[in-house]
């Protein structure tokens, strides 16, 4: 009988230490990213018109919330614990918004159909992807910038790129900072572009 109670009292303490070392053990930390820099002042004249910029489109891949990380370009892979604050495509509209606010590229930008603008943005995302490859990370970002009659729906300007840069880090903000540089820089181009084929409507 001692020995039965002895094993009874064992198999309790057993089991209390594991169900405490079950619940005080923590859930993994998550970490959340956003694309983000600040725009360059710009001394150019605004275009007198108005600008609607449409939030762009993604890729299914980029649906989600998860970063995307590649081994090769057959193979892609979701983190668990690295997540976007918003959506890509928000997020990058945003962002491209605020540039071309930030430098009055226009007279008038907005974002709804508040009224009829003159021209139309609008974007897609191909690729946003951290690229693992020799043991380094770089990010990748490829998109296709679009900008349109609003009446004629011709193309006026196009851009597209897809666009590598070493990641000063391997972590995935180091990553997420490249990529941020990477759009600032060719929406810069982009703007370029679009001064140079309206310099009429200065």
């Amino acid at each position: 009988m001692k020995k039965t109670g002895i094993l009874i009292v064992c198999i309790v303490a057993l089991l209390t230490i594991s169900s405490c070392s079950l619940f005080s053990s923590k859930a993994p930390l998550k970490h959340y990213y956003q694309v983000y820099y600040q725009p360059k002042e710009s001394s150019r004249q605004p275009l007198k018109a108005t600008l609607r910029i449409k939030t762009f489109n993604s890729d299914k891949v980029y649906k989600k919330y998860n970063l995307v990380y590649r081994t090769s370009f057959e193979e892609l892979f979701y983190y668990n614990t690295h997540f976007w604050a918003s959506r890509p495509d928000d997020m990058i509209t945003d962002l491209v918004a605020k540039h071309f606010s930030k430098q009055q590229v226009f007279t008038d930008i907005i974002l709804t159909m508040d009224k009829k603008p003159k021209y139309v943005l609008s974007g897609r995302i191909l690729a946003l992807d951290e690229i693992i490859e020799n043991e380094k990370s770089y990010a990748r970002v490829a998109i296709n910038f679009e900008l349109k009659d609003y009446k004629t729906e011709e193309v006026v300007v196009v851009h597209s790129f897809d666009t590598r840069k070493e990641a000063e880090g391997k972590k995935p903000v180091d990553v997420v900072r490249a990529m941020s540089e990477i759009i600032d820089s060719e929406t810069e181009i982009f703007i370029s572009k679009i001064y140079e084929t309206l310099e009429s409507d200065l």
